[in-house]
Formats: structure tokens, C-alpha cells, sequence
């Protein structure tokens, strides 16, 4: 069976919130992505062969951009923030291609194949007990309809919440803003604990195919005054 992708973004956000928890991050916390050395407190996890992720400095304001071919890793950042005190996060994201999906898959073969998403924004709250850390996922999926809350087939404690769906926004910066605090309130029923970390990953490793995002301007740790 395949590993779960969640191992690998979870246990350095869990390592890192036993270790740091009491440092003071300056909130809200924004990654603008217009420098070279942009990604230099961003941790890079492989999981399948390396996602082509590049900071563009002179366009647009600067932005990540992300290229997967048959891989999967992702860009994993380390904070610590109470989301029922600053609950906002806030980015930009572009797709320019889907990973190619078998729609008509059963769920016993196909959902696997289905956890490939042209772009994730990840954001993860950590527990001394290893099988209490829990992790919300936002998503853009060509198909599957917005709002809806999944929970991965590798993980209980993992949901992904569709907030993007279908191709009409195509090639276009589309805005996002999540309450994290309501969105885990829907997606476990009940309240979280303070996030340990955030992360973004574009991946083709199950299907096998190619796709394409770029992210911008993200703020996490405010309040929606």
C-alpha cells in the first residue's frame, strides 16, 4: 500500500510545535513570494520525485509557481498561532492544468487515484498523541463541487475541503479567505488547537500525469475586522 502523503507533512510540524511552541511569531504572518531567497524557512518534503517549485520574482508581483510530473512533494512552513484568536488565512492561487483523473473510477481503485490535486494549501494542527494531529486541507478540484468536506482515504484525521471547483477560473488569480477556526468546527465538530504549521503541494504521483499552479500573497494569523 502506498504511504500516506500526510506522514511526511505531519510529523515535522509535530516535532516542531513540542520544540518551539513558546516562540512568539509576529502575526499575521504574509508570504509575498517577491524575493529570490523566498522559499529559504520554507522545508521541502519528497515524497515522490521533486515538484518543480519556483519563485518568480519579476512577474505579477511576484508569485510560487509549481510544476508536477508523475511527483508529489510539498512546501511545508513552521507557526504557531491560535486560530480562535486570529482564525484568518488568506492567498491567491492560479491553476493552469488538472492532474488527468479517472472520474469514472470506483471508490476502491479510484480513490486513491482521485488524491491528486493541481493545488493544496495545507494547514495542520499538531498533538502529543500521535494519532490526535489533525490537518484541514484546502483544495481545487476539477470536478468535485465547492464546500464539500472528504475525509482522505489514508487518514480519519485529515480533511479536505473543496473551496475551488472546475475549470472556469482557469489561468486566473482567484482569491481565497477561510475562517480556519469554523472550517475545522464543520470539518471535526468541534473546536481545534493552535495550528503547528502550514503547507502547499501540487500533485500527480497517483494519476501518474501532470499539473500546474502558482500561489501568491498569503496571510495567515488575523482577524476578519
Amino acid at each position: 500500500m502506498q504511504k500516506p502523503k500526510f506522514i511526511y507533512i505531519l510529523i515535522p510540524a509535530l516535532l516542531f510545535f513540542f520544540i518551539y511552541y513558546a516562540y512568539a511569531y509576529n502575526l499575521p504572518k504574509r508570504f509575498l513570494f517577491n524575493k529570490e531567497n523566498a522559499l529559504q524557512e520554507w522545508q521541502e518534503k519528497i515524497f515522490k520525485n521533486k515538484v518543480l517549485y519556483v519563485v518568480e520574482t519579476t512577474q505579477e508581483g511576484g508569485y510560487l509557481s509549481a510544476r508536477s510530473e508523475k511527483a508529489c512533494s510539498g512546501l511545508l512552513y513552521k507557526i504557531s498561532f491560535n486560530t480562535k484568536k486570529s482564525p484568518m488565512m488568506s492567498w491567491y492561487w492560479k491553476v493552469k492544468e488538472f492532474p488527468e483523473k479517472n472520474i469514472s473510477a470506483k471508490k476502491e481503485d479510484g480513490w486513491i487515484e482521485k488524491d491528486d490535486y493541481a493545488a493544496r494549501v495545507y494547514v495542520v494542527f499538531p498533538s502529543w498523541n500521535f494519532m490526535n494531529i489533525k490537518s484541514i486541507e484546502y483544495i481545487w478540484d476539477e470536478s468535485i463541487p465547492e464546500e464539500t468536506i472528504m475525509t482522505s482515504p489514508y487518514f480519519n484525521n485529515i480533511k479536505l475541503i473543496v473551496i475551488e471547483s472546475g475549470r472556469e477560473n482557469m489561468d486566473q488569480w482567484v482569491f481565497e479567505k477561510r475562517n480556519i477556526y469554523e472550517d475545522y468546527r464543520k470539518a471535526f465538530g468541534r473546536a481545534p488547537s493552535s495550528v503547528g504549521a502550514i503547507a502547499l503541494m501540487t500533485d500527480t504521483d497517483n494519476t501518474l500525469s501532470t499539473a500546474e499552479a502558482s500561489y501568491k500573497d498569503i496571510q495567515v494569523g488575523y482577524r476578519d475586522e
